[in-house]
Parts: structure tokens; sequence; C-alpha cells
């Protein structure tokens, strides 16, 4: 956290003391740039919404999840719930601690790519990048866990994908166990299973649930019908997060249009989907002033 910004106290609550900070995560993947060639409806709705913040009095801040390169969850929790580490200071997950790509040679020195590229030979530098043990793409989860460590509120836009979340937000998602009680006290041991088999057994040890207290809302077009927006507030829910009042902006893009080449404008022009999305910008930022903004809780369920 920010200096000035945030209070940890002796239980590990964060007490927000400036500005509110709204956090909006566009998670549709379409773009004009790619073969949909046109940006989420969804987006665009966001935006409504963290401007109504904005005007609000609240700090504003966009995660465009297409930006940013996630890699999967590796599950480390199934195995053991203290398997999975988060470092406050860095915010990271002990399973992606690196930022940018890099290569690790057989004698154990590691190589971001400008170097492998010129200090290897082609056909080893091929190798290398195509080979699990010996390359790592990097990961850009940290920017996710900064943001939503200082915001107050986060909204989620997106859309149901064949009944279920996008690809995207549930790679986000599924990354969000390490911030529901990820481990710091073991970061760095190198994933020492017996190290963590230890720390559970402990019933006297806790696990931090980062994101309790913090307020959420939802943002959802589809022409499948809202099914993702409740199943997201169970999890974030389970997270200890608040659901606000009102929590949900939903738009049904009716298959009236064959070619679909309507469906945004018809949305942007829905006066009901507007008002919705306008009011959760409002109704965020309300809730938070009402609250004690204190984050986090440590708890033996996770």
């Amino acid at each position: 956290m920010k200096r000035g910004f945030a209070e940890e106290d002796k239980e590990g609550v964060v007490t927000n003391k400036g500005k509110i900070k709204i956090l909006g995560i566009s998670t549709a993947y379409r773009s004009s740039h790619a073969c949909a060639r046109e940006d989420p409806t969804s987006l665009e709705l966001l935006k409504i919404s963290l401007k109504e913040a904005e005007k609000s009095g609240a700090e504003i801040k966009l995660v465009d999840l297409r930006d940013l390169h996630i890699q999967p969850c590796k599950e480390c929790y199934s195995t053991c719930p203290a398997q999975c580490r988060f470092n406050e200071k860095i915010n990271k997950c002990d399973c992606y601690m690196n930022d940018s790509p890099r290569i690790y040679l057989k004698n154990g020195k590691i190589l971001d790519l400008n170097e492998a590229y010129n200090s290897l030979s082609k056909e080893e530098f091929l190798k290398m990048i195509t080979s699990k043990e010996n390359y790592d793409e990097g990961d850009d989860m940290h920017i996710v866990y900064k943001a939503m460590m200082e915001a107050d509120g986060i909204i989620f836009a997106g859309f149901t994908n064949y009944y279920s979340r996008p690809a995207l937000m549930q790679l986000m998602f599924s990354r969000l166990c390490a911030l529901d009680g990820g481990v710091e006290e073991l970061w760095g041991d190198g994933k020492n299973l017996k190290n963590s088999l230890v720390y559970s057994k402990n019933k006297k040890k806790e696990y931090k649930q980062r994101l309790y207290g913090k307020s959420a809302a939802f943002i959802n077009v589809s022409k499948e019908g809202d099914s993702v927006s409740p199943d997201l507030m169970k999890a974030c829910t389970m997270m200890g997060m608040k659901i606000i009042p009102f929590s949900t902006c939903y738009n049904v893009q009716w298959y009236s249009d064959s070619s679909h080449k309507t469906d945004k404008n018809k949305t942007l022009s829905d006066s009901y989907s507007i008002n919705l999305a306008e009011f959760i910008g409002k109704e965020i930022v309300k809730e938070v002033k009402k609250s004690d903004r204190a984050y986090g809780i440590y708890s033996s369920i996770v």
C-alpha cells in the first residue's frame, strides 16, 4: 500500500484513509483490432459507471485484462492451502514471481530474452523458449493484485460465454485464491510441501482474506442472459466482499439482427441499461462512504 493511503493494525486489517478508490475490471477479450473488429459493449457500460463514480468524488482506475498476460492458477491450494502464498510487498503469488519472460540455463544462470537471443545459438534459443522447464513467460497478475488491494470498490464487467464466465474472467478469478488466504510466512521456501503441511496442521495459524470488506458490483452484456453475475456474487461473498444494493447492470442483446452489427448501438441507446450503469457508479461510492473502509480478516476457514 502507498504510504499515507492505508494503515494496518495488529490484526492485519487494512484501513484506507485517503480518497475513495473505485476499480473497474474489463474481462471481455473481443477487440476492434482482432477478429470481432469491435470493442466490448460491457467495456462501454463500465466506463459510464466509472465516470459516475468519479463525479461522486472517487478516484477511478480501469484495468483491461486484454492488455495483460495472465497465466493459469497452478492449483497449489488443492494440495494444501498453505502451498498458496502471497507477498504483499510486491503483490505476487510465488507461482509467478517474474514480470517479464526469462530463460533458465542448465548451469543455473538466468537470462532475459534479449540476453538469451544475443548469447545463445539460434537452435539453442528456440529449444529453450519451447521448453516448460527452461522458459518462464512472465506474468502480469501482480497489476491486478495491486489494483484490488488499493481499491475500496470493484466493478467487474464482462459477458456470458456458453452460459459461463468468459475465459479472461475465469483466469483472473482462479488467481484470486492468492488474495483469499495466500500465506506470506512461507514465501520463498521453494514451495516446500513439508513446511506447508506443518503450517496447515497448526490450529493457531490463520489465513488472511485480503478482499474482505471491499464493495463489489457487476456488469454483464450477453445474448444468453446473465447466468454469470449470480455466480460472481457467490464467489465475491465467499471472499468476504460486500455486494452493493442493485449491484448488477445487465443487457440482453436479442437476435433481431443476424449480422449483430447493431447490437452495441442498441445497448448504448437503451436508457434502462445506461441508468443501471450510472447507478452502480454512484451507489458503490455511496456504500464505501458509509463503511469503515477496513479491509481484510484473518480466518481459519479458506
